[in-house]
């Protein structure tokens, strides 16, 4: 009996200790903001920032053109529409192509760590470390997807010149020739044994 109320009164000790401490806390406080002190407040709780979502649409010609003087030239065309979630180095695409005529060509979906699906109009379904490794595996020509973003916002491995507004109008990125116009990029590069020519028109 005589230990248990030792241990009553112990506690009974430590609440009056914890309430001192805090009465003495509350008054270092007063008197600190009494001497024209600052009291640092407590940091707001830490928000994450919400999940940037962009999108594009718009038109694209592909003019693959033989490397030597008279030989056949391919054309291909149609419309885009991408999406773009996240940020750089950790963005996720949504791609849809479809043919002049309405028809789906192929949808893609590249996830942030670059794991990127291809789905064709027949329904075979591809898969890849890239997005536009799959364009070209499954279609036969490159499309600078993977970069697209980064370029709409103006970075570029190699900027060649900028109009009087300092808008970029020419510049050079993953082996691509860019000339830009407002809504209309230009896109050029050697592809084997021929060479590639790519307009971009952006609807939105």
């Amino acid at each position: 009996m005589w230990r248990s109320e030792r241990r009553t009164a112990a506690a009974g000790l430590g609440l009056v200790r914890i309430r001192r401490t805090a009465a003495a806390a509350v008054l270092v406080t007063a008197a600190l903001a009494a001497a024209g002190c600052a009291v640092t407040p407590p940091a707001p709780p830490v928000v994450a920032p919400s999940e940037s979502v962009r999108e594009w649409a718009g038109r694209f010609s592909v003019v693959i053109d033989a490397a030597v003087p008279g030989g056949n030239q391919d054309t291909v065309a149609g419309r885009f529409a991408l999406v773009a979630r996240g940020q750089a180095g950790a963005r996720a695409l949504d791609l849809e192509l479809v043919s002049p005529f309405g028809q789906t060509v192929a949808t893609g979906r590249r996830e942030p760590d670059g794991r990127s699906a291809l789905t064709l109009s027949d329904g075979r379904t591809v898969r890849a470390p890239s997005l536009d490794a799959l364009l070209e595996r499954a279609l036969g020509w490159p499309l600078p997807i993977e970069r697209l973003p980064d370029w709409l916002d103006d970075r570029f491995e190699s900027v060649l010149a900028r109009d009087a507004q300092g808008q970029v109008t020419s510049a050079e990125d993953s082996g691509w020739r860019i000339e830009r116009e407002p809504r209309r990029w230009a896109l050029r590069r050697p592809h084997g044994d021929t060479f590639l020519r790519v307009v971009l028109v952006l609807d939105r």
